[in-house]
């Protein structure tokens, strides 16, 4: 947490000086130059400075098999390679320096928030309805930065093992806070404080798509739930979130508007007509990724997928079709080229999220007409994804059946994310519904079991060396 004392100092002089180019107005709405923020606009630009605002999520894509490497980048990037390979011999406590951003980032994030939070109710230009407001979006933010953090660093959420530890708890923007680690459940417990506490005062509509709105709320306390297992909270705070709003893209239409190239074989052309992500109707709320880009297969921008995994997709879903094009080299085998150079929502909530929550939760019910419901809600999401001429409603008669489709398309929609990367988690310890993930490599197989150690990611070794004004402890053996 070195770092992140550091930050704290740097900000209160620095305000904005990171501010980032963008073809977005409200990106460039940052307060310039030396100063200490006192208005409610000083602070309401730190949650318009999307230079922080971003979860580091790749090896997350690689653990999951979403994410081709080709053999020389895994040769160069040791902790890369043992999660692309599944292999549980590696001790990644030892060698994990260069995924330190997943940590640091989020810290540095919770500065923000936290900040907002403690000096918001003395700003100076506004009403007492703008610090609640603001107060209350921070609040939002640093839960799902929480939820973030605990889902990477710590185990999955469950009776057996919420008395483990999780992640550092920050709660001040002092630089002499305290910053216990303390339990899964107590994480859990904040979290939901910050969002019930969040709820009354957010806005139907916000400023910006990175405000969280009331939508945001409910959709965060849907997903909070769900990977708590409370399917009954998960459920009416999904549909809360939908009476705010229930839209859907038609990436149909996105499709068809530029169908010549997406349909000719050989144009890797990667450039997006619009914005299907930032200006797109289902968006609760858009919050980045560290990387930008579904392109490529070498640099750091690169998000190509395995052609195993691009196989899995449904014939006619247009959610591979406009980012991914099935691709051969002598020197790097067959794989799927992206062809999407667009920064996707991947951090953030949508309205396509609460339509597969909900029909999770009406799918364990069990009965013929709950089962029937959850199917109506999934294929509802279907129909603007898959071509008519291919689509056919999903039908199930049992909650494994149910299950079965619910979580196959989930997986399409929420492909490189950590939605998905926590549904695997959560149902690997529920043992109900386990994803044993196997794939080959070279001629060679490989298996991902549920209860692998490789489903907690290690904390950066310079956390455990300087852990600011407590300790930390690390939360898997290797």
């Amino acid at each position: 947490m070195k770092r992140l004392s550091y930050i704290y100092k740097l900000v209160f002089l620095f305000v904005g000086i990171v501010a980032i180019s963008s073809c977005n107005d409200f990106l460039n709405d940052i307060p310039k130059g030396q100063k200490t923020p006192k208005t409610w606009a000083d602070f309401n630009a730190f949650m318009k400075n999307t230079t922080v605002a971003y979860y580091e999520m790749d090896q997350i894509f690689i653990l999951m098999d979403e994410f081709f490497k080709s053999n020389s980048k895994l040769n160069s990037d040791e902790l890369a390679r043992c999660h692309y390979l599944w292999d549980e011999s590696v001790d990644r406590t030892k060698i994990n320096n260069g995924d330190k951003n997943a940590y640091y980032s989020a810290y540095e994030q919770m500065f923000y928030w936290n900040l907002i939070i403690e000096e918001v109710p003395s700003a100076t230009e506004c009403t007492e309805q703008q610090k609640q407001m603001l107060i209350a979006q921070a609040k939002v933010m640093r839960a799902m930065t929480y939820f973030y953090l605990t889902n990477y660093y710590a185990d999955q959420y469950c009776e057996a093992t919420k008395d483990k530890l999780s992640v550092p708890l920050v709660t001040s923007a002092s630089v002499e806070s305290a910053s216990p680690q303390v339990t899964i459940g107590k994480i859990y417990e904040f979290i939901l404080q910050d969002l019930n506490e969040a709820m009354e005062y957010l806005p139907k509509v916000a400023e910006t798509v990175v405000h969280p709105t009331k939508a945001a709320g409910y959709g965060m306390l849907a997903r909070v739930y769900l990977n708590m297992g409370n399917y009954e909270m998960a459920l009416q705070n999904a549909e809360l979130a939908l009476g705010e709003n229930d839209r859907l893209y038609d990436w149909i239409s996105f499709y068809q508007n530029d169908k010549a190239r997406y349909d000719a074989p050989a144009n890797w052309t990667q450039t997006v007509a619009g914005d299907p992500e930032m200006d797109n109707v289902e968006n609760y709320i858009f919050h980045f990724s560290s990387m930008k880009f579904w392109t490529g297969v070498s640099g750091s921008a690169s998000y190509a997928l395995t052609e195993a995994r691009g196989d899995k997709f449904e014939q006619g879903d247009v959610r591979k079709m406009v980012r991914w094009k099935k691709r051969s080299s002598s020197s790097l085998g067959t794989y799927y080229y992206g062809i999407y150079a667009i920064e996707p929502n991947k951090g953030g909530i949508r309205s396509a999220e609460m339509y597969y929550i909900k029909a999770e939760c009406l799918a364990r019910k069990g009965d013929a007409a709950s089962i029937q419901q959850a199917m109506d809600a999934v294929n509802k999401v279907r129909k603007t994804r898959i071509l008519p001429e291919y689509y056919q409603d999903f039908t199930a008669s049992t909650t494994a059946e149910a299950m079965d489709l619910i979580m196959k398309d989930k997986a399409s929609e929420y492909i490189q994310s950590q939605v998905l990367f926590c549904d695997y988690r959560r149902l690997n310890k529920e043992a109900v519904y386990p994803k044993v993930l196997t794939k080959t490599v070279n001629g060679e197989t490989y298996t991902l079991k549920p209860d692998s150690h490789l489903w907690i990611m290690p904390f950066p070794s310079g956390a455990i060396d300087n852990p600011g004004n407590g300790t930390l402890v690390q939360n898997v053996a290797k």
